[in-house]
């Protein structure tokens, strides 16, 4: 079958079906995802688009499925061109990742959006998507572990409490919520952002902008470390201010630059309480998938997916793109649209500026770790801090808990905290929590995955100044985009989507494109079902036909076989010697608790509590062949 009759073929395939089909493996989580049958295209064929020139295989390849590839994607497509996606995860969403976990959603990496953000806010309103409360508002109880003990603002709310419940007519019955030691509390992190930040509006008047004036240029040069040490706050009370920063640098303090706070900052107007509001409390109420899924029906690019790109060549009149199984395309144009500190991984011809490979070599600060945990009991609304050395920086509780209490947390150094051990988790929260029974933990190691190697970006210092103005510049006919270079909300999914925008638009303009693409109607097939038992775990492992490994050993095949038994894989210890048989059996025990099963794995994952999960994942074990 030619290439063009091929592509034909997969009209008749309804995209969410496709999209949504791949087979998770050993893995605990129901997996929200776009994760799919790696090579299959996704969309209606070039065809579709109008276009008449078939010199090459699409006008545009977009290399990354995160936001801002998939936004730029659209926006091509809606000027008629023909654009193909490569994927190299199983998933689209990049460094968003939704799962379902005891029938709650939860984002185990980006996670809240706010209409101070206006480039995915423009989104919600644009696909009518819902937000929900992700953490509380109101928040009455702040806590945090000044090296010996939990502490709040002390005693000088007691007198003025006692006095209302005791001596006034009409007193409450109950104590006033959230009392005035709490406003205390507040009132000093509020203190110390605004001292923290100070200079925010003249560094960044127009933080859309940066580069509007030199003004932040010293800030630049300085840590965030830095910055608190010219503070010479008391002991006592820095870790207010370093638990709250904790969430935000997630990483080293005198690696990250300071003027990236200060970028923060003046984007929500100098303002605590929309700071708060903008980076960690409404998300999307279906997750964020919601939202790619709702671009992928706009813009409905082809999609492949479980295909990492090995090399990029710009030939002057057009861009041929490798995969590292040696499939080539030929575009046009081509988008690059991966993250900072994978970008040198990639081998480009002719070779990237090297202001771009140092920047992509040496890598952001964002190096932390953000992970759920599930108590036994139900607790109000707190929010836990400590300084930046401990192993947890700051716990949040989640709005509506429920049956036990849900909680986010942040950690600057992944070396000082293991999610998975619960012993370890627990003692830390009884700082704050002296009776917490810590049930469950859930998080995803984003620096063991090879297409991010890090979490969310956070420059450091001198980064702003000698590397983001290189790192988004074109190279002829390859162009580039990512949350991680945008000027604004660099980090965030606004900032993806805002350089997904500029650059798809960009390009299109440079191609001439005006046509408006007519779009074939994909109709279900009558009677079609799909099984999602397994959207899972390909986000770790690969299920290619291939057998090729990701994060995880490639599960295809896996059933019947002896553990360990991919030659091509490096596996733990403990499962090299574990002689056990992926059978029924072993497989339920397994997945129930992978380390009390195997002690020394590796896997990442506390188990499947439910039997009749557990019964469904080895029966699309067994079927996976």
């Amino acid at each position: 079958m030619d290439k063009k009759n091929n592509q034909t073929s997969q009209q008749g395939l309804n995209r969410r079906s496709i999209l949504k089909s791949g087979l998770g493996a050993l893995g605990a989580v129901a997996v929200t995802t776009a994760g799919a049958n790696a090579g299959v295209s996704a969309m209606a064929s070039r065809g579709s688009t109008g276009k008449t020139d078939d010199t090459y295989d699409y006008d545009v390849i977009v290399i990354g499925g995160g936001f801002a590839g998939v936004t730029a994607a659209r926006e091509l497509r809606q000027a008629g061109l023909s654009v193909l996606i490569l994927e190299a995860r199983n998933r689209l969403g990049g460094r968003t990742f939704t799962v379902k976990r005891d029938g709650k959603l939860f984002e185990l990496g980006g996670a809240w959006v706010h209409s101070t953000q206006p480039n995915v806010f423009a989104e919600i309103n644009r696909y009518d998507l819902q937000l929900v409360d992700s953490t509380p508002g109101t928040i009455p109880e702040l806590l945090w572990w000044d090296g010996v003990e939990a502490r709040n603002a002390g005693m000088s709310g007691i007198a003025p409490l006692l006095k209302m419940a005791l001596c006034e007519n009409g007193s409450p019955e109950v104590e006033p919520s959230p009392p005035l030691v709490t406003y205390q509390s507040f009132a000093i992190a509020n203190e110390q952002l605004h001292q923290f930040h100070d200079g925010a509006v003249d560094a960044f008047p127009l933080p859309y902008d940066p580069y509007v004036t030199d003004n932040w240029r010293n800030a630049d040069a300085m840590s965030v470390r830095d910055r608190l040490d010219q503070m010479n706050l008391s002991p006592s009370l820095s870790p207010i201010i370093e638990g709250l920063l904790g969430s935000a640098v997630h990483g080293a303090f005198d690696q990250a630059s300071y003027a990236e706070m200060l970028r923060w900052w003046s984007l929500v107007g100098s303002d605590f309480t929309r700071y708060s509001d903008s980076v960690s409390r409404y998300s999307f109420k279906h997750g964020t998938q919601s939202l790619i899924d709702a671009m992928l029906d706009d813009g409905r690019p082809d999609v492949k997916l479980g295909t990492p790109v090995k090399e990029v060549h710009d030939l002057g009149d057009h861009v041929k793109v490798v995969t590292e199984t040696g499939k080539t395309y030929t575009c046009q144009s081509a988008i690059s649209a991966v993250p900072m500190n994978v970008l040198s991984k990639i081998q480009f011809s002719p070779a990237l500026a090297p202001q771009k490979i140092k920047a992509s070599e040496e890598g952001h600060a964002g190096s932390g770790v953000k992970f759920y945990i599930r108590i036994r009991q139900n607790i109000k609304p707190t929010l836990m801090l400590a300084a930046e050395q401990e192993p947890i920086s700051g716990i949040m509780t989640m709005a509506s808990p429920g049956d036990g209490t849900h909680l986010v947390a942040f950690s600057t150094d992944p070396s000082q905290i293991n999610p998975n051990d619960h012993g370890q988790v627990e003692k830390l929260l009884r700082r704050f929590i002296p009776d917490a029974d810590v049930v469950d933990t859930l998080h995803y190691d984003w620096h063991l995955d090879p297409y991010s190697q890090g979490t969310w970006c956070v420059l450091k210092k001198g980064q702003l100044a000698d590397s983001i103005v290189p790192l988004r510049e074109s190279q002829g006919r390859v162009h580039f985009a990512g949350g991680d270079i945008d000027l604004g909300w660099r980090g965030f999914i606004d900032g993806a989507i805002a350089t997904g925008n500029q650059v798809g638009q960009k390009v299109a303009r440079l191609l001439n494109a005006r046509s408006t693409p007519n779009y074939e109607k994909e109709k279900l097939v009558a009677g079609a079902s799909k099984d999602t038992s397994l959207d899972q775990c390909t986000v770790c492992h690969s299920i290619d036909v291939s057998g090729k490994a990701s994060v995880g050993p490639n599960l295809r095949g896996k059933y019947g076989q002896s553990a360990a038994s991919d030659a091509n894989f490096n596996y733990s210890s403990g499962l090299s010697n574990s002689e056990l048989t992926w059978d029924e059996t072993n497989l339920d025990r397994f997945l129930k608790d992978p380390a009390g099963t195997v002690p020394g794995t590796t896997m990442g994952f506390s188990g499947v509590k439910d039997p009749s999960e557990r019964a469904a994942i080895i029966e699309a074990l067994r079927q996976l062949k």
